[in-house]
């Protein structure tokens, strides 16, 4: 049924039809089953986009199709209202002089056929200021906390990364940093090459009519890279975010400065990763590449089948409900049974970067 599922994503990342030849010998448990692999993957009412298209010999069951549809249209009502939390949010810290930078979900469900469709939960985001077309972020961090604060919302400072605003029910994960930069001296790096690209284009683009603003390409595509990279790490990702990337490439791959993005890519480990999603965009999803070559030697085609199986039988500790102890003992066991994607597809030393990230944690001084 993985084969189903793909197909369905792919007819959505090309915008065409699917082939129908192959459904016609589904059964109804084969249905079923494609319908928990999406909702599992976090594609439920994208899939649906195309599901719904079907003729009703092909179809699956009708029982099916309409709790299908009924979860898709909650997720597309869930997502309107966060959105607009979002945006009101992002209003606020407008009428106090500062801009809200959006980072994960919301910039990447502007890449979909239906944004409303892409599953998000909370706001990430960047808050800077404009000062005579200068973009200025120091003191915006806190300054957007205390916004927050005095507008009577409840206010976490405990990460150094980011706050977390409680805003009408919205969880605002307000970034002091876009990137874990306790890491070391290259992540310090990439996040002055991050801003610097913000700055270079005077502050992010607004999003419709609201006070949002999206990233470029050039910062999503290190962006979104670094965010996937992390949690296939430390945990795992879904089929999601392989479709953030996907959509992103299919959209915006003119639009990337790609010397600049292998470069740091090298520098950041990421470059196998970003091979093996390409890799499994070309060959599951069928992204036409043209801006640079797909890698496709043995040692990549081994790897994004794995990585593709992770992806498929993995899942995130954040989804489970873990907390406190239990929390911290299921993140040390995924760390051991994720060891080779240290060694082989970041090719670093898992022990070495653990070290690293504890030290990193120790040290007070988070000044770029």
């Amino acid at each position: 049924m993985k084969k189903i599922f793909f197909d369905i994503l792919r007819s959505v990342v090309n915008d065409c039809s699917m082939e129908q030849e192959r459904l016609c010998g589904l059964s109804p448990q084969d249905w079923e089953e494609v319908y928990r692999l999406a909702k599992r993957q976090g594609v439920t009412a994208v899939a649906f986009e195309k599901v719904k298209e079907l003729p009703r010999e092909v179809a699956p069951p009708k029982a099916l199709v309409m709790k299908w549809m009924a979860h898709s249209l909650a997720i597309e009502k869930q997502t309107r209202s966060i959105y607009q939390r979002c945006a009101d949010f992002a209003q606020l810290m407008h009428e106090h002089g500062l801009q809200a930078l959006v980072l994960k979900g919301v910039a990447a469900s502007l890449y979909y056929p239906n944004p409303w469709h892409r599953e998000y939960g909370d706001l990430d985001c960047y808050l800077y200021s404009v000062a005579d077309e200068k973009v200025t972020w120091n003191g915006c961090y806190e300054e957007g906390n205390c916004i927050a604060e005095q507008a009577g919302y409840a206010v976490k400072r405990g990460h150094y990364k980011h706050s977390h605003i409680e805003y009408m029910g919205l969880e605002v994960e307000n970034h002091q940093f876009s990137l874990p930069i306790k890491d070391g001296k290259d992540t310090k790096a990439l996040e002055r090459h991050l801003r610097g690209l913000v700055e270079q284009q005077g502050g992010g683009t607004v999003i419709g009519d609201s006070e949002l603003r999206t990233p470029s390409a050039d910062f999503n595509a290190l962006f979104l890279t670094s965010h996937a990279m992390s949690h296939f790490l430390y945990e795992s990702i879904k089929v999601r975010h392989v479709m953030d990337w996907a959509l992103f490439l299919k959209r915006e791959q003119g639009n990337v400065d790609w010397d600049s993005f292998w470069q740091w890519c090298d520098r950041m480990h990421y470059t196998r990763f970003v091979q093996c999603m390409n890799y499994i965009c070309v060959h599951q999803l069928g992204v036409q590449i043209h801006a640079f070559a797909v890698e496709e030697s043995d040692t990549i085609k081994r790897l994004a089948v794995r990585v593709l199986q992770d992806i498929l039988e993995g899942d995130s500790l954040y989804t489970k409900g873990y907390k406190g102890l239990r929390f911290r003992i299921a993140l040390a066991a995924s760390y051991f049974k994720s060891m080779w994607k240290f060694h082989r597809v970041y090719q670093q030393s898992a022990l070495w970067l653990l070290t690293k990230r504890a030290a990193g944690m120790l040290v007070r001084d988070v000044k770029l």
